[in-house]
């Protein structure tokens, strides 16, 4: 399929008439009705019902929408990248990460940005949910990832842009490294390490424990968490999309399981720079689970 069959079909989601999607779209009905109808055939079925006075999505016409508008939502940030790419004038992108959020899931938006715009700056800053929000408010960042149960001001816009689950990090000899899955019960006579860094997986499990867990509260980044639990000093968990330094291993928690939604956040309405605005485009377009 064709870019404008994509762009005739929005048109014509919006107008529900081909005279008027036609119009907009500056082509003459007739090869505008072709389009759609070439569309059709490629994609199995009809996508709208053509009545008299107002035609109608059908089921098929429905689904496609939305995937059919990331696509042009795409398209209009590659080519307002490329239109700026001749620019030499640094563009920050200022991105916020929550606890325990890795960056590892944005990194082929980051690539994207530094390719086209090469004189972007990337500027990191972790902090708890709350920090983070006050800096957007203040135009200290641009967006921010966060976790959906993370209170949230009316001023934020918000995006569903991929959910975690909680691994179990631990020596790669310890014998729990030699499961290809882990459960609560398996942590009886371990000591699982408590990071205010490292996400809420831990803590929510200590939560439901029946019997109370042997805890140990670190006040450290994720990495240095890491290093404890390198040194043998407890297990922990982070989520299955961070990077795990070697010799550790990772093995995927299941009873119970824990998961998170990361949200993108950002200022509604706020004016962004190129660099800023095509991250969250690509972000959104590239929305994984």
């Amino acid at each position: 399929m064709e870019l404008t069959q994509v762009r005739y079909f929005l048109a014509l989601c919006r107008t529900l008439n081909f005279s008027r999607a036609a119009q907009d779209c500056n082509v003459t009905q007739p090869a505008f009705s072709r389009a759609i109808q070439r569309l059709e055939e490629e994609l199995g079925g009809a996508l709208i019902f053509r009545e008299r006075t107002l035609s109608r999505l059908t089921e098929l016409g429905r689904e496609m929408q939305p995937h059919f508008e990331t696509m042009q939502e795409a398209a209009e940030t590659a080519r307002a990248l490329a239109a700026t790419r001749h620019k030499a004038v640094a563009r920050p992108l200022r991105i916020g990460l929550g606890p325990g959020i890795p960056a590892a899931p944005i990194t082929g938006a980051m690539a994207e940005i530094l390719r086209v715009l090469p004189g972007t700056d990337i500027h990191f800053t972790e902090a708890p949910p709350g920090t983070l929000v006050d800096n957007m408010l203040a135009d200290g960042l641009d967006c921010a990832f966060l976790p959906e149960n993370a209170p949230l001001p009316e001023r934020l816009n918000r995006w569903p842009v991929f959910t975690d689950k909680a691994v179990l990090i631990c020596q790669e000899t310890h014998r729990l490294a030699q499961r290809n899955q882990c459960r609560l019960a398996d942590l009886e006579d371990e000591t699982l390490l408590l990071g205010d860094e490292c996400g809420d997986f831990a803590d929510r499990l200590a939560s439901m424990a029946q019997t109370p867990l042997r805890t140990r509260r670190i006040r450290a980044s994720a990495a240095q968490m890491q290093e404890l639990v390198r040194a043998g000093l407890g297990l922990m968990l982070l989520s299955n999309r961070a990077t795990i330094a070697p010799p550790l291993a990772a093995r995927a928690f299941v009873d119970p399981m824990l998961e998170r939604r990361i949200l993108l956040t950002a200022v509604a309405g706020r004016p962004l720079n190129q660099a800023a605005a095509g991250f969250i485009r690509l972000c959104r377009a590239q929305a994984f689970d």
